[in-house]
């Protein structure tokens, strides 16, 4: 074996030939004596030390290029002083390669190694560009998608699982995947535990708590894809390029969440997600937490064709973006004013009526009605409660602002009343979102109306409690097939979902406005904030689309007449549907009435505008 000084180029161990690693590691301030540590990756017995001296440095930074010896059959660690630990850059990490293997690991004293991944070498893939105003994007966790489907015990958990089910995404219409980490997480908590032996030695081991970090949030090895999921620590890499690849092919866009730890430095958030672009090609990147450096993460040119989702972007930010659209803000603002509203629960049709047109030309929102910190979707119509109880935390845990309602039984009820009126609801929630001009998220199995038994926040449920369960009914079934069409409906309209902010006039003389309000009388100037039914009308003749969309959102408890707009002469509205009936029928149908048309109470009618004869 052979030591050079290495090439600084990049963090972690870069392969340079074929039998040689190039490893570059920053080490603590306080740090006296620092070193490499080689081990055996099957019997994990130490092979070398290789101290990292002045004559490999630059700065606090030490790059090493060790020559002569076997790659593949090799993993390591860093040594600093007396303590030894995995290099935060790793490619891979070697000790968790099946999912939750308490046995296994415990007779190692659940000890895990740094790895190296062949990510150097070449792959075949294809770029999938999807405009945000094409985006349906839906939102899952690897191991409880998988688990949720009731499949073969070798997809579950693992990306073969996830792929098996393109076919239904496809169908469903979605063009992109939010998947919640996919890096390796320490899924067991582990607490550390001080043994005396009978001398008075004092050692310290780790214990497995019984709880699973099953959502992957928290302190992670946020450059190594997670074994688990992806056949092992030394076919993650290829694992992960295989799903990526296989979901391009499919048309299908991959955006990844980053979970980062409060304490994560900015420069390795900003490198993690160069890192996944240039070796994964990455889409896009959800980031969770505020401490991110927003502001360079906007300004990186190397991430100027990724979409980036954030909770908050400052408006400085936002106001000088230019050049092809990728910051996306995405938060609850959208789920809170639309629940409050639907749920009776002095929410403003102000609100809902600027939420519904949330759009910039440089930058973009998500709308969502559910996610997977909160209540799924249909518990936020079965629950006024969250019941984190099973999470040991004494119900402490999760957010209490979830502007749920239950519509009279705390959860699972036969009450046939009160299930068509939680599906009814579903039914609204489905449509406001999917006729808001930003990009619409769900997550998944919100569109089969799945629980988690009022649990809104089921981070370590490794259970059905946490998994995504697309149980079978003929009510779930139905919800299905209408979320499937509203889809579709958006898709084929897109004067709904246009990338620039609607001005509100007819500034194209085209005979309507591009977007206008309207109540029991049409033409309305204003919004009150006493109302709580609306009529908007999109023109598609700004998008040169022949037909002419009307939405009425009545969120009274009674039924009211909504004026009908005038259309142009030899057009008709006709009724696609209304959501007080379940149905999954949207065919246009003949309306006698041109001049109003009665909404029942908490439902939402849609209606097009067309020539007789055209369709």
């Amino acid at each position: 074996m052979k030591v050079l000084r290495g090439d600084f180029r990049e963090y972690g161990p870069r392969i340079r030939a074929k039998d040689g690693v190039i490893f570059t590691v920053a080490i603590k301030p306080t740090t006296e004596k620092a070193s490499i540590l080689l081990f055996d990756k099957k019997t994990k017995k130490q092979l070398q030390e290789i101290e990292l001296i002045p004559d490999f440095a630059v700065g606090r930074v030490y790059s090493v290029e060790v020559t002569g010896i076997d790659i593949d059959k090799i993993c390591y660690l860093i040594k600093e002083d007396d303590k030894t630990a995995l290099d935060p850059y790793c490619t891979a990490v070697v000790g968790r390669d099946k999912w939750g293997d308490v046995k296994e690991r415990q007779t190692k004293e659940f000890a895990v190694y740094s790895g190296i991944s062949h990510i150097e070498k070449n792959w075949k893939d294809i770029k999938v560009e999807i405009a945000p105003s094409d985006m349906i994007l839906y939102k899952l966790h690897m191991r409880g998608f998988t688990a949720g489907f009731n499949m073969a015990a070798s997809k579950v958990g693992n990306y073969n699982g996830l792929l098996s089910k393109k076919t239904y995404l496809k169908n469903m219409g979605i063009t992109s995947i939010e998947l919640m980490p996919l890096y390796d997480f320490e899924e067991l908590f582990l607490d550390n535990k001080m043994l005396i032996s009978t001398k008075g030695m004092i050692t310290e081991t780790k214990e497995f708590s019984g709880k699973k970090n099953y959502w992957g949030f928290g302190i992670a090895n946020y450059f190594a894809p997670k074994a688990s999921y992806f056949g092992g620590a030394s076919n993650a890499c290829e694992g992960l390029r295989n799903m990526v690849s296989n979901l391009h092919n499919s048309g299908f866009e991959v955006i990844m969440e980053m979970a980062f730890a409060a304490e994560t430095p900015d420069d390795l958030i900003l490198e993690c997600l160069k890192y996944y672009v240039k070796y994964f090609h990455i889409d896009g990147f959800h980031i969770v937490g505020c401490n991110a450096p927003i502001q360079r993460i906007a300004a990186e040119p190397y991430l100027a064709d990724t979409k980036i989702f954030y909770e908050f972007i400052p408006e400085e930010i936002l106001c000088n973006e230019k050049g092809k659209k990728h910051l996306f803000v995405y938060n609850d603002s959208f789920m809170n004013v639309t629940r409050q509203i639907e749920n009776h629960m002095n929410g403003s049709m102000v609100q809902f009526a600027n939420h519904m047109r949330r759009q910039n030309s440089a930058y973009g929102f998500v709308n969502y009605m559910a996610n997977v910190n909160g209540f799924s979707l249909w518990d936020s119509y079965s629950y006024g409660e969250k019941h984190n109880w099973d999470n040991g935390e004494d119900n402490r845990d999760g957010t209490n602002n979830n502007y749920s309602f239950n519509y009279g039984v705390e959860g699972k009820t036969t009450n046939k009343t009160i299930n068509a009126n939680r599906f009814r609801e579903m039914r609204n929630a489905f449509t406001a979102l999917m006729l808001s001009q930003s990009v619409p998220l769900f997550v998944a199995a919100d569109e089969a109306a799945a629980t988690h038994l009022g649990n809104n926040n089921p981070y370590c449920q490794d259970n059905k409690v946490g998994y995504t369960c697309f149980t079978k009914t003929k009510s779930k079934d139905s919800l299905t097939g209408f979320v499937k069409k509203l889809i579709e409906f958006r898709k084929n309209h897109k004067c709904i979902r246009v990338e620039s902010p609607f001005l509100m006039n007819d500034y194209r003389h085209l005979g309507l406005p591009d977007m206008s309000f309207h109540g029991t009388e049409p033409w309305m100037m204003s919004i009150g904030e006493e109302q709580k039914a609306l009529g908007v009308l999109y023109n598609g003749a700004y998008v040169d689309e022949e037909e002419e969309v009307f939405v009425c959102y009545n969120f009274h408890y009674d039924a009211v007449d909504m004026a009908l707009p005038l259309l142009a002469p030899g057009k008709r509205w006709r009724l696609c549907f209304n959501t007080a009936k379940d149905t999954d029928d949207f065919e246009p149908k003949p309306i006698h009435d041109q001049q109003s048309i009665n909404v029942p109470g908490n439902s939402i009618s849609v209606l097009v505008g067309v020539k007789p004869g055209k369709r």
